[in-house]
């Protein structure tokens, strides 16, 4: 998209390094997706959310009209080798889409789902941070973690949706 010009928001530091440093016309600001965003209204081609909360109509009012919202959410078996092996993983909840879908219907329509699904491996360390990034991070300490030396796999299948849907 040559011109184009990106902008991360979030709550995580280590996330906004990261988008920050993800392509020369790309930014980052420290932000909650609950307040009205920085930008103005209809100024934005497309909206990502990945496994973040959603403000459905803050995302409307900020895309233009034919503006897409691609949503990214965890899916059946994403992380199983992780919940299967560590105490207090949070599992997928089976309502999560139905959720999806009534709060966003109000300003989108969805246009097209794609299923990604794929076994990655990982070092001891990863695993750690992995879990330490996801809201089982409540529920479990780095301790924990340490403590249970064996039980990390040493691969872990990633499944998400990703939604595209149409501004309303």
């Amino acid at each position: 998209m040559p011109g184009a010009v990106g902008l991360g928001l979030d709550t995580s530091a280590h996330a906004l390094r990261t988008a920050a440093k993800a392509h020369e016309r790309a930014a980052a600001a420290a932000w909650d997706v609950f307040r009205p965003f920085p930008i103005g209204s209809e100024q934005v081609d497309v909206v990502l959310d990945v496994f973040a909360p959603r403000n459905p109509a803050e995302f409307h009012r900020v895309l233009r009209p034919g503006g897409t919202l691609v949503v990214v959410r965890p899916f059946g078996g994403h992380l199983a080798e992780l919940r299967r092996q560590v105490a207090g993983m949070v599992a997928v909840d089976p309502d999560k889409e139905d959720r999806l879908h009534q709060a966003l219907d109000p300003w989108f329509e969805e246009a097209r789902t794609q299923r990604v699904e794929y076994i990655t491996p990982l070092t001891r360390q990863e695993a750690v941070d992995l879990v330490l990034m996801t809201p089982s991070a409540r529920h479990v300490t780095e301790a924990d973690l340490r403590d249970d030396e064996g039980t990390l796999p040493t691969e872990v299948t990633v499944s998400v949706l990703a939604t595209a849907y149409r501004r309303r």
